[in-house]
């Protein structure tokens, strides 16, 4: 026979396991949808391109290979999302949750914004940043795992590849693709954007290590050994 307190737990465990639900199939469809748009973008500008009946310029292929590498990006961050492990620490206060959502969507409002008026060379050099920080994020991210996560949560210490390194490599490389789209689109705002995106990454990384120190007693020893984003910096 059930009790009131036996109904009460019942009802916390189904609370909890609908809002892990949510946190994994929101965010998961969002980046699905916007894997599609990116997809359907990609599609587009490659039929555009054969329309017109214009050989293959390293403009193209470029373009052609930093779309792919979004694209891939955002389909591993959609699958990881629903696979990833439950949280054995979180923090419970409000700001580092919204810092957390400021901090992934943020820097995506400098693409609002007219794009520079780029020359070729100029146009490549910034796609090909973007492109290795997105290539090495995804590397950082499939380190990460099932240990992904948007807010300030502990799963599992990761502390190989990149992270043997450094505390927050995916922080870093996706700074890095953030830089090659923000020369696409540079201006005093979007530069002032982009600053003020920086400022709450690196609040982001301080809410993280204090979940993760207080997750993992071994988090300790590793923070001394490594640096937070640049070796022998910071």
């Amino acid at each position: 026979m059930m009790t009131g307190h036996d109904t009460l737990e019942s009802k916390h465990f189904n609370r909890v396991k609908l809002l892990d639900f949510t946190s994994r199939i929101v965010p998961s469809a969002f980046f699905l949808y916007v894997v599609m748009l990116k997809f359907v973008d990609l599609f587009a500008f490659l039929k555009s391109h054969h329309a017109a009946n214009n050989s293959a310029s390293w403009r193209f292929v470029v373009d052609v290979v930093s779309r792919s590498s979004t694209v891939s990006f955002l389909a591993l961050m959609t699958v990881l999302f629903l696979i990833r492990l439950e949280p054995v620490e979180k923090s419970k206060r409000i700001l580092p949750r919204v810092t957390a959502i400021a901090g992934t969507f943020f820097v995506a409002l400098v693409t609002l914004f007219p794009r520079a008026n780029l020359s070729l060379v100029q146009a490549v050099i910034a796609s090909s940043i973007s492109i290795v920080g997105t290539a090495m994020s995804i590397i950082a991210l499939a380190h990460l795992g099932r240990s992904f996560s948007l807010m300030a949560e502990a799963r599992r210490l990761v502390t190989t590849g990149p992270y043997r390194i450094i505390r927050h490599p995916l922080y870093l490389f996706e700074e890095v693709a953030s830089v090659g789209v923000l020369l696409q689109f540079l201006s005093f705002y979007t530069a002032l954007i982009f600053l003020v995106h920086i400022l709450i990454q690196i609040q982001r990384m301080k809410n993280e290590e204090a979940v993760l120190e207080k997750a993992f007693p071994e988090y300790q020893a590793y923070k001394l050994r490594t640096a937070r984003v640049i070796p022998k910096l910071y």
